[in-house]
């Protein structure tokens, strides 16, 4: 920000009468108070204009978003078949709540499992308030394949944030299930980000599910 000064102009009719009236008093004239209030008020608005103007004078800061203004994330990247995005379930946990847990890796195989995730985010203190549920369909009932959910949180500093997905492995002998990711981070602003990725995955509830981001 720069700060402009403007001074005000003093006519040169004014700055005459200050002085004649100066060369007055120094002869002893008798010059009544109500001709020096005269002869000074012109000069007295001069003064006291002079830094209101230049208060008028700032030169205005570059629009800078608000706290509110923050860019919406953009969509999720698109999923390989048999993975369905399932941020939803976990978007009742609150930003402080999920900036702690940024880096852990969480693969939930049932409804306690889900449960405990709720109630670590309500007993680490982090939340105003309580998380808001979400629910899960872990499958399993009258011969459907189990489910499980699986997820993460990223965080980063920037305007915007996603989770690009660059491959899913399966390993049969090793019975072992890989999604790779890529957290890109766009822009130079200053917000602190929290990037979800929470998937369900069907069919592979007895593998070790990994969810690797680089």
């Amino acid at each position: 920000m720069r700060r402009t000064r403007i001074r005000a102009p003093v006519s040169p009719n004014l700055a005459r009468r200050v002085l004649l009236l100066l060369s007055c008093i120094r002869r002893g004239a008798d010059i009544e108070v109500h001709m020096i209030t005269t002869a000074l008020r012109p000069l007295i608005g001069a003064l006291f204009a002079a830094p209101l103007l230049a208060a008028c004078a700032l030169v205005a800061p570059a629009p800078t978003a608000a706290p509110g203004d923050t860019p919406a994330p953009p969509p999720a990247t698109p999923l390989p078949a048999g993975l369905t995005d399932e941020r939803a379930v976990t978007a009742g946990i609150c930003f402080e709540s999920a900036f702690d847990a940024a880096g852990r890796v969480f693969v939930l195989r049932s409804p306690e499992e889900l449960a405990w995730l709720f109630d670590s985010s309500d007993a680490s203190g982090f939340c105003r308030r309580p998380a808001a549920r979400g629910t899960f369909d872990f499958g399993g009932a009258n011969g459907q394949p189990g489910r499980a959910l699986a997820g993460l949180w990223s965080k980063g500093i920037g305007c915007t944030a996603d989770h690009a997905v660059e491959n899913v492995t399966v390993d049969d002998a090793a019975r072992t299930l890989t999604v790779r990711l890529r957290l890109v981070v766009e822009g130079d602003c200053p917000y602190e980000l929290v990037r979800p990725f929470w998937i369900g995955i069907t069919g592979y509830n007895e593998y070790d599910i990994r969810l690797l981001v680089e």
